[in-house]
């Protein structure tokens, strides 16, 4: 028997207990990871709290949570090539189905996987994969962007916007950020040309002709936000409330709006894993937590304010 986190019921973070479960076991085509770290997102926390995600999770049992994983693969399917035991990996599993990641064991399709060196820790691995695939799909392959385009980034602070800030200034573009004040001194640090702080400023009143904005929060950002772009912009938005409005808000506007969805691609994971592993991408693990700690680390995501991402260690 193996240790897991199972969400019993939907509800607050009291839902979420450690049990004991069966040790998974793979066919031919899977590979087991002895799990390391795993990352926190916000649509576990969502999913936790009863979102369309969370029905099908409690009749899928063991009802365990989780997409982002690091570890060490411990058994490898007959048919897996290019993975062997004792290789460190990380990757986003399953997704959008679920990754059930919450573990001390998991199962992996070798696709949603990624390998990486010393030179990284488990827990900035655990930390990457759905927050820097979103970010790097997001700007890259949704928003196109190009050398010298400006383009605004909100909550620049958190998992995925501080991984987004380094993607657009590797794609050679003028970055803009919204951020609490707390959060000043790590956008700059990771390349922001302008720093705008929320609380004290709106963010419509300085910038104009923006080219794409990459939007984390939704509601009343998004006109703000089109109202700094220039005819033909882009307004990409990730929480799901915002989504067919920004299309249509985009539209009436002059502008495209993009509904965006992270996308399990290998290619893309590899990428960011390897730009993490030769130190050209910095991930901001701000807060670990033990597995048993679990319910505190749903409380901190939940709280808001996060810098960067909450990583919750597995022994």
């Amino acid at each position: 028997m193996v240790k897991a986190v199972i969400l019993k019921n939907t509800g607050g973070s009291d839902q979420l207990n450690i049990e004991e479960v069966a040790k998974p076991e793979i066919n031919a085509r899977q590979i087991l990871i002895k799990v390391k770290a795993f990352g926190i997102n916000p649509i576990e926390v969502k999913t936790r709290n009863g979102n369309k995600f969370s029905e099908k999770l409690l009749t899928d049992k063991p009802s365990i949570l989780g997409w982002d994983v690091s570890g060490i693969v411990e058994e490898v399917g007959n048919e897996v090539k290019n993975f062997e035991v004792g290789d460190r990996v990380c990757g986003m599993l399953n997704f959008p189905d679920f990754g059930k990641t919450y573990a001390q064991y998991t199962v992996a399709s070798p696709q949603d996987l990624a390998k990486f060196t010393e030179h990284t820790s488990f827990e900035e691995a655990a930390g990457l994969p759905l927050a820097g695939l979103t970010a790097y799909q997001a700007l890259k392959h949704a928003g196109q962007l190009q050398p010298g385009q400006k383009v605004l980034i909100h909550a620049g602070g958190g998992g995925v916007g501080h991984l987004g800030i380094q993607f657009a200034k590797n794609l050679g573009a003028h970055v803009s950020v919204t951020a609490s004040g707390e959060k000043e001194e790590l956008v700059r640090h990771l390349g922001a040309d302008n720093y705008i702080n929320y609380k004290e400023q709106k963010f419509e009143e300085t910038l104009k002709d923006i080219d794409l904005v990459f939007d984390l929060v939704g509601g009343t950002y998004i006109d703000r936000s089109l109202k700094t772009l220039k005819k033909g912009g882009i307004i990409i938005s990730i929480p799901s409330s915002a989504n067919q409005e920004v299309v249509e808000k985009a539209n009436q506007a002059g502008c495209l709006g993009i509904r965006f969805v992270v996308k399990p691609t290998q290619l893309d994971l590899r990428d960011i894993v390897g730009m993490l592993d030769s130190k050209n991408l910095q991930i901001e693990v701000s807060k670990t937590f033990k597995m048993e700690e679990i319910r505190q680390a749903h409380d901190s995501l939940e709280k808001g304010g996060t810098q960067g991402k909450i990583v919750v260690q597995v022994d």
